[in-house]
Order: structure tokens, then C-alpha cells, then sequence
């Protein structure tokens, strides 16, 4: 019962993120794309809104490495499947931290106090940012698919019994 559990919970939780991630970004760039914003309120919401992106983030993705690592269910998640899942839920965690510490961090001090031009350093780290955090969606898209792939039918997949 726990494993059958815990893949349905890594699988809401990867693919929520996923989604909420790319809900995250479409708002975010049209925030700070609108003229209805000045500099100052645009810096205001890097503050308020990232921490609540990074907090999300990591409980989501957390949760789905912790429940990968529990979804010992072969006729719906393989071996192999389950390890690939766990390497880039893995590097997605690490990429996270980093972004978090390196890229993110800095930023917030380069918009506090809010309303200062933005200057090369800024530009920099922002393209970082998008980098990474693209990278980042793909590899969580990728395990996503992973977990929530069903199996061909003959090569482990449930029985009708099962469903």
C-alpha cells in the first residue's frame, strides 16, 4: 500500500510543480514586462513572490524524491525508471539550492531597496537565472513524464484486476 501511495504522490507532486512552476514564469513575465508596474513595485514583487517560489519548489520536489525513493511498485514504475526519476529529481534539488544561494540571493540584494537601476551584475545573474531555471523545468518535465508514463501492456503493466 505505501509504495502505490508514494508513487501517486510523487507523480501529483512532480507534475503540480511542473505546472505551477510554468504559471509562475508566464505571470512573472508579464509583470515585469507591463508598463502599468514602475522599477520600484517590480523589485517589491522579486521579494515577495521568489520566496513563496522557492518554498513550493522545494517541498514539491522533495516530496517526489522522498516518494520516488519509497514507489517500489514494478508493475508501474521499473527499476531503471525509478533511478533515472531519483538522478534528475536529484539534480533538479541541487540546481535549486544553488540558484537559491547564488543566483537568487544576490539578486535580492541588487533590488534592495527597491527602485536602484539595474546594473550589469543584475542583467548577469538574470540570464543565470532563466538558464538554470529552464534547465531545471526540462529535467522536472522529463521525470514527470517518467513517473506518469504507463507501461506497455505485457512488459509489466497492471492488471485489470489491479486498476
Amino acid at each position: 500500500m505505501i509504495p502505490r501511495m508514494a508513487l501517486f504522490v510523487a507523480r501529483m507532486a512532480l507534475t503540480a510543480w511542473v505546472g505551477a512552476a510554468v504559471l509562475f514564469v508566464i505571470v512573472g513575465v508579464r509583470e515585469v514586462t507591463s508598463p502599468d508596474f514602475s522599477g520600484e513595485v517590480k523589485d517589491r514583487l522579486v521579494a515577495l513572490r521568489f520566496p513563496i517560489f522557492y518554498a513550493a519548489g522545494f517541498v514539491l520536489v522533495g516530496a517526489a524524491w522522498i516518494s520516488t525513493a519509497l514507489s517500489n511498485v514494478p508493475t508501474q514504475l521499473s527499476r531503471p525508471n525509478q533511478r533515472l526519476v531519483l538522478a534528475l529529481v536529484t539534480v533538479v534539488l541541487a540546481g535549486m539550492i544553488a540558484d537559491y544561494l547564488w543566483i537568487y540571493q544576490p539578486l535580492r540584494e541588487l533590488v534592495t531597496p527597491p527602485g536602484q537601476p539595474r546594473t550589469q551584475r543584475f542583467v548577469e545573474l538574470h540570464r543565470w537565472s532563466a538558464r538554470v531555471n529552464t534547465i531545471q523545468l526540462v529535467l522536472c518535465l522529463i521525470a514527470a513524464t517518467r513517473l506518469n508514463w504507463t507501461a506497455r501492456p505485457g512488459k509489466g503493466a497492471p492488471s485489470e484486476s489491479e486498476c
